[in-house]
């Protein structure tokens, strides 16, 4: 009987062993997930966007939401979430949006938006190439190797 319960204790502190062993180990080799935030200012010809830009990114999926201001040939509101999924590419990630949703504050006016944002914002199925990475505790977004956007972390 004493033999049984040993046995029985062992294999449930093996078990529990393997099993947290798992976990620790595929928590370790997982990417954590991108969680951002920053500011964005794009001048474009007459018109020009002044807002936050925000992005999580985690497992092939990830969604940037949009918010505020376009000063083009009316002054309005931006507000919409991109939900988008990505491939990691060498050190680039593409982006490819899936939809956009636009809240009741979203006021802006269509002519003003094809003239200012980048087609990846306002166009569904378009894509993004971008290189992302660390820098100093937050994360540095470039295209073209052109330095587009410091994301704090969140």
């Amino acid at each position: 009987m004493k033999k049984n319960l040993s046995m029985m204790i062992l294999s449930v502190a093996l078990l529990t062993a393997v099993i947290t062993s798992g976990v620790l180990l595929y928590s370790h080799l997982t990417a954590p997930p991108l969680q951002c935030v920053g500011t964005a200012e794009w001048h474009i010809g007459q018109n020009r966007f002044v807002g936050t830009l925000s992005f999580r990114m985690s497992h092939g999926k990830g969604m940037a939401v949009m918010t505020g201001k376009l000063f083009g040939q009316h002054v309005s509101e931006v507000n919409r979430s991109i939900y988008f999924h990505y491939s990691q590419q060498l050190r680039s990630r593409v982006l490819s949006n899936d939809r956009i949703v636009k809240t009741f504050a979203d006021t802006a006016d269509e002519a003003d938006i094809k003239d200012t944002l980048p087609g990846f914002y306002r166009t569904p199925e378009r894509s993004l190439s971008l290189i992302i990475e660390e820098y100093e505790g937050a994360y540095l977004f470039s295209t073209s190797n052109v330095p587009s956007l410091y994301c704090r972390k969140t």
